[in-house]
């Protein structure tokens, strides 16, 4: 089973994500856990950087873990969808060091290093560490970046950066992040969100050729290889989306759909009406992003 990740904090503004009712004034509580992006894709090559701002208040250190598979509420996680292969391994690499609290008034401090807070358990491969605030305290920095936290009234906004960004090497499908604040006395509030990470696919070689009163619309969809060996490979099973936007117009519509062979290859024989622009869509799944096809005119 993976180990979660622990995020590296670093502190600032939010918006809401995951919100809570609010209690009343002074309690312990969260009110919302955002993930940026909140839709993270990655590709065959390159890497996307989480940011997870928590938004508590009467909090003396809030953590945050992020960990693949649905919340603990949301049941076990669904099997795996058609053309799908299991998810390959992590591989594991080391942790880059710890997080250090450091009390300063400015909102943006840059500070030198200090002594390391006690080291967790990282996820294989994304090396993320515990964090912690201390009364008062208001920001850390680690590799030279500065962190920082703020405070609006009473509610206070926590910002986390995973310190190694996630890539095709990781589960795709969803993620819970569950962010936990306790106050001097060791009570806790702790609030979830889920968020997919998603690999990337690609329509190629989309073809539309006018045959009489129809048109025929092929080209082959891609994803990238879910156990690393190339770049991308064929997605099979798939629904394909046709669609059509009829000239002088800016709205598109659904005119046909087809279905993948094993090769990815897909064609689809649909009404012509008159002339204009086709495109082939692919909707996506939770483990795989969308994508939509050049447009081509005939």
């Amino acid at each position: 089973m993976m180990r979660p990740l622990l995020a590296t904090l670093v502190l600032a503004t939010a918006t809401t994500a995951a919100a809570a009712p609010a209690p009343a004034s002074g309690d312990l509580a969260v009110r919302s856990v955002e993930v940026r992006p909140s839709d993270p894709v990655v590709g065959p090559s390159g890497s996307v950087r989480l940011v997870v701002d928590v938004v508590a208040r009467g909090a003396d250190r809030v953590s945050v873990v992020l960990e693949p598979g649905r919340a603990p509420s949301g049941g076990d996680e669904p099997g795996g969808e058609p053309g799908t292969e299991p998810e390959p391994a992590v591989t594991p690499s080391p942790p880059s060091g710890d997080a250090v609290p450091v009390p300063s008034a400015s909102p943006d401090p840059v500070v030198p290093p200090g002594p390391a807070l006690p080291a967790t358990v990282p996820l294989p491969g994304l090396g993320g560490l515990a964090s912690a605030a201390m009364p008062r305290v208001m920001g850390a920095s680690r590799d030279g970046r500065p962190v920082r936290r703020i405070s609006s009234g009473e509610w206070e906004t926590w910002r986390f950066l995973p310190d190694k960004p996630l890539s095709r090497w990781y589960p795709s499908g969803p993620w819970t992040v569950t962010a936990t604040a306790v106050n001097a006395q060791g009570e806790q509030a702790v609030a979830r969100v889920e968020f997919n990470l998603r690999r990337a696919t690609e329509i190629e070689g989309l073809k539309v050729v006018r045959d009489g009163d129809d048109v025929r619309v092929t080209g082959t969809l891609l994803r990238v290889d879910p156990v690393g060996k190339v770049d991308y490979r064929p997605f099979a099973g798939q629904r394909v989306r046709i669609r059509f936007r009829p000239a002088g117009s800016s709205h598109w519509k659904t005119v046909g759909e087809a279905v993948t062979r094993r090769d990815g290859w897909f064609s689809a024989r649909v009404r012509a009406d008159g002339e204009g622009a086709w495109r082939a869509e692919y909707p996506g799944t939770s483990r795989y992003a969308a994508d939509a096809s050049p447009r081509r005119e005939v």
